[in-house]
């Protein structure tokens, strides 16, 4: 991805899930308590990657008409297959490696 995407004029986005890194909801009370991990679902992170992407598409020049495919391995795939599976209308495509889903 890294190679090919200036031969397509492609952007890259990497988004950080939630209680991972520094995106942490609570802080350092984050995992404290059961109430505090309501926000860590594999649901929770697909709405926070279609937010991200339809604001980058209304702040970056080009963003808006440029299609988005969705990509990732292991947790990751199973994450960009089931994106592309609930909001088809954000992602043109998805590819999922090692994703051990279902097949549809």
């Amino acid at each position: 991805m890294w190679d090919i995407a200036p031969e397509f004029e492609a952007m890259l986005l990497f988004a950080e899930h939630r209680y991972y890194g520094d995106s942490l909801p609570f802080g350092v009370d984050s995992y404290n308590s059961s109430e505090n991990l309501q926000y860590l679902t594999s649901e929770q992170a697909l709405a926070d990657f279609a937010v991200l992407i339809d604001y980058i598409k209304e702040t970056q020049p080009g963003a808006q008409i440029s299609p988005v495919i969705a990509f990732g391995g292991s947790y990751g795939g199973m994450l960009a297959a089931w994106f592309r599976m609930k909001y088809p209308n954000v992602v043109a495509g998805a590819i999922a490696a090692s994703a051990p889903i279902w097949q549809v």
